[in-house]
């Protein structure tokens, strides 16, 4: 009876051979400065705007989120019906907008 010993690190099967070349490249891949910065840049990005992100043994990054939408609308008294507001320019000028209703 013949033994096959599979857990051996000296197999030479093609199949080992292409799993090394690819943890391989993995490896180089995680080293590269430029993989790296780009990653952690778009992996800061989306946690800052609340996404969850997941990266992935091979690399990739995948994200998932939500976006939240909002309408805004006034009563028009001469046309009799809510309009849709148009939105302000950012919300900082909407925020300076509210504040200065408030006060007067």
């Amino acid at each position: 009876m013949k033994r096959i010993d599979f857990l051996s690190k000296h197999a030479s099967s093609p199949t080992t051979k292409r799993a090394s070349d690819a943890d391989q490249e993995m490896t180089n891949m995680m080293l590269d400065a430029r993989y790296l910065r780009q990653s952690s840049s778009l992996i800061q990005d989306a946690l800052q705007k609340g996404f969850d992100v997941l990266q992935l043994a091979n690399g990739d990054i995948v994200t998932t989120g939500t976006k939240t939408v909002v309408y805004q609308y006034t009563w028009d008294n001469e046309k009799g019906k809510l309009v849709k507001a148009k939105p302000e320019a950012n919300r900082k000028s909407r925020r300076l907008t509210v504040e200065e209703t408030e006060e007067a």
